[in-house]
């Protein structure tokens, strides 16, 4: 059984993800993949060519991810090359990692409704949370200000406008060992 686990940026995904982890589920994440291919040559020479000012040096390259951020979250068509490419590449691995496991798989999946990939999981999570409980969330876990979490936001999708009434949504407004508990109850009841 493939299971998708959403939400929006500082909702509890990487959370909910450990915990179940911790708890022996086989769990897959689109982050941590995406994370490796910034960290692989063809991929760097391919975002050179989109984020000239952003990918430095020659023959060691490197991603200023801080400036590809900066360039996307200006510009709607760089956003959209980047979220292409990255996305298909993370999901390919992402599935391919997930199909070689048994049982129950969970997939941490950042962006599945903005990049239509909901009909490829069995079941599907999605966490949201209040909006300011996010920016404080992301706030403390990285160095990117109110504006720049905001700007990450609008490019997602708006849990409170979706039907998510085929999805199993959990609320995180509680404490950590609360998101756990419920994420926990609701992969076993699957």
């Amino acid at each position: 059984m493939l299971i998708g686990l959403t939400g929006g940026i500082g909702s509890g995904k990487t959370a909910a993800l450990c915990a179940l982890k911790e708890n022996g589920y086989k769990t897959v994440s689109c982050d941590d993949i995406t994370r490796g291919l910034y960290k692989k040559r063809e991929t760097l020479k391919k975002l050179r060519g989109e984020f000239p000012s952003a990918i430095k040096g020659k023959i060691f390259l490197k991603a200023d991810k801080k400036e590809i951020a900066h360039i996307i979250f200006s510009d709607e068509k760089k956003y959209a090359f980047l979220n292409g490419f990255l996305t298909e590449e993370t999901f390919r691995i992402a599935v391919k990692k997930a199909r070689k496991m048994k049982g129950k798989v969970i997939v941490e999946v950042p962006l599945l409704f903005e990049n239509n990939l909901a009909q490829n999981f069995d079941k599907i999570i999605v966490i949201t949370r209040d909006k300011q409980e996010r920016i404080k969330s992301v706030k403390a876990r990285s160095s990117l200000s109110e504006e720049e979490i905001i700007s990450r936001m609008n490019a997602q999708v708006d849990y409170d406008k979706l039907d998510l009434s085929a999805f199993t949504v959990i609320k995180n407004d509680g404490n950590i060992d609360d998101l756990a508990a419920a994420v926990l109850n609701a992969v076993k009841s699957f």
